[in-house]
C-alpha cells in the first residue's frame, strides 16, 4: 500500500535544567473516513526531538484513525509530562502517515510546553 508521510517540526525551546514541572499540552480532532474502529491504518506520532543531535528523545502518542472525534470540530485536550527532559533544547515533531484510501485528516491545535 502506498503511503503518504508529512513531518511537522516546532521551533527549539529549552526545558529549564531547574523546571520540577514540564507538561506538553495540545488539542487534537481527527476525522476519518476509515471504517475500522481496531485497525490503525492512519497515524500521528507526537515526538519530542533533542535539537543537539536531532534524535528522538519520546514518542508520547501515537494517534490513529481509531482515535476518530465526533466531528471536525470536535477537540480532545492532551497532556503529557516531559520533565523527564529538563535541561535540554527540544522541539516538538508531529509526524503523520496515510495510505492510499479512506482519508484520515489530524489537526493538532494549541500547543504548548509549559515549565515552572
Amino acid at each position: 500500500a502506498t503511503t503518504s508521510t508529512q513531518t511537522v517540526d516546532s521551533n527549539a525551546t529549552l526545558i529549564p535544567a531547574t523546571a520540577t514541572t514540564a507538561t506538553l499540552s495540545f488539542f487534537t480532532s481527527i476525522v476519518t473516513s476509515e471504517t475500522s474502529t481496531t485497525t490503525a491504518y492512519d497515524k500521528l506520532q507526537v515526538q519530542l526531538i533533542d535539537t543537539s543531535n536531532n534524535a528522538v528523545l519520546a514518542t508520547l502518542v501515537t494517534l490513529s484513525n481509531v482515535n476518530k472525534t465526533t466531528s471536525a470540530s470536535t477537540y480532545v485536550q492532551r497532556s503529557y509530562n516531559v520533565a523527564a527532559y529538563k535541561g535540554k533544547t527540544v522541539k516538538v515533531r508531529l509526524k503523520g502517515s496515510t495510505d492510499s484510501s479512506l482519508a484520515t485528516t489530524f489537526r493538532v491545535d494549541t500547543v504548548s510546553l509549559l515549565s515552572n
